[in-house]
């Protein structure tokens, strides 16, 4: 089935910048050499692939665009506050009145540190979400190529009625049938016609969100390549040691904790420099206790979260498994037609209504297995994305 799908690439912003080095962090200055540079992601809208695709988010999509804008104004932060902190360079609190140097201490100790982590967490969203959204347009690819089969099926099953209609209406005419038996084959007709709706709106809607995904428009009628996944099952036999795992070097801990780490400093600022004054500790030390309860809060909706997908592969499993029963009957039933035919009771134009029945469900076993292995690939890489190097 061929859609509307041009590829007209729009130019994209890729980022090249600079490095400084400030508070012993190796940190991306956008006061040094940061610059944009203009990039053009290209594809052969007759000869593309899905990792064509695929690739081009990087440089076309546009939420990957913004995050690297999130990351240039953080940068911008930590050099502002960088310039602003060496303008106290070499001060001590015998500089300033009593009170006063714990405001200065955080700018030069700890506001670096909070800039820092902000590029650092600003980074790992941006690749955390980049590869989010190929999971996303891959799985609607495929379910796009999905309802290209489908509609090549029922296209032909639409074919196949007309030749059975126009075999019983030459019999009508020899006096071997009654016209009432052309009624339930115009009944199979319509219905194959009103199947057709629901392919084609969704191949159309699938195709708009690659489209924008990738940043391009809709003009030229094409054909999406097919492309489909091998079934391999996902490998549950630790899946236990493998969440508890995943909870344990979750980035999202790992900021809680990070987090802790300068508000403690802030806290013995706060306790050596600020004398009479209280009111800097006491918040600070507010802010430590939520950040520590909320290390098990987030531990828990982790470990919630992550046995939650474990359920929906493993019901993505279950679907693959009942699809391929219906395979299997769909082929039993062409078997005993094809054996019917030899006898003479069928007719070849029978017989490839129950083939087409059998690729209809052929093409729903393909779906249910692309649908699984995205699953799988996703739940793959939430259980190792936060593991270190050598796990």
């Amino acid at each position: 089935m061929k859609k509307k799908l041009s590829i007209v690439i729009g130019l994209a912003m890729a980022l090249s910048i600079g490095t400084t080095c400030f508070a012993e962090a190796d940190v991306p200055s956008s006061s040094s050499t940061t610059e944009s540079v203009i990039s053009t992601g290209t594809i052969d809208p007759n000869n593309f692939t899905l990792d064509d695709l695929l690739k081009l988010i990087e440089t076309n999509n546009k939420e990957i665009q913004m995050l690297d804008q999130k990351i240039i104004l953080y940068q911008k932060q930590y050099d502002r506050d960088g310039q602003n902190a060496s303008l106290y360079k070499g001060t001590s609190s015998v500089n300033y009145p009593r009170g006063q140097y714990a405001a200065v201490k955080i700018i030069t100790d700890v506001t670096p540190k909070l800039d820092e982590q902000n590029i650092k967490n600003a980074k790992y969203d941006r690749e955390d979400e980049l590869q989010n959204i190929k999971f996303t347009i891959e799985g609607q690819y495929l379910d796009a190529v999905s309802c290209q089969r489908q509609i090549t099926v029922i296209n032909a099953q639409i074919e196949n009625m007309d030749k059975q209609i126009e075999q019983t209406n030459a019999k009508i005419k020899q006096g071997q049938l009654t016209s009432d038996a052309l009624q339930t084959l115009e009944v199979q007709k319509s219905n194959f016609i009103a199947a057709l709706n629901t392919p084609k709106a969704q191949l159309e809607q699938y195709e708009l969100s690659i489209a924008q995904a990738v940043n391009i428009s809709l003009d030229n009628t094409i054909t999406l390549p097919e492309v489909n996944r091998e079934l391999v099952k996902f490998d549950d036999s630790n899946i236990q040691s493998r969440i508890d795992q995943a909870v344990n070097n979750s980035y999202d801990i790992t900021k809680i904790v990070n987090n802790i780490s300068i508000l403690k400093i802030q806290e013995d600022i706060y306790k050596q420099y600020s004398y009479n004054d209280a009111t800097g500790e006491v918040n600070t030390g507010l802010q430590i206790q939520t950040a520590q309860n909320n290390i098990y809060t987030t531990q828990l909706q982790k470990k919630v979260d992550l046995w939650n997908q474990y359920y929906t592969l493993k019901n993505s499993e279950d679907s693959v498994n009942t699809q391929q029963i219906k395979v299997d009957n769909a082929k039993m039933n062409y078997d005993i037609a094809a054996a019917k035919v030899k006898a003479g009771v069928l007719t070849e134009v029978e017989l490839d209504s129950y083939k087409l029945s059998l690729e209809s469900e052929k093409v729903n076993l393909e779906n249910a297995v692309d649908n699984y292995m995205i699953l799988s690939d996703q739940f793959e890489y939430t259980l190792t994305k936060d593991l270190p190097a050598s796990s």
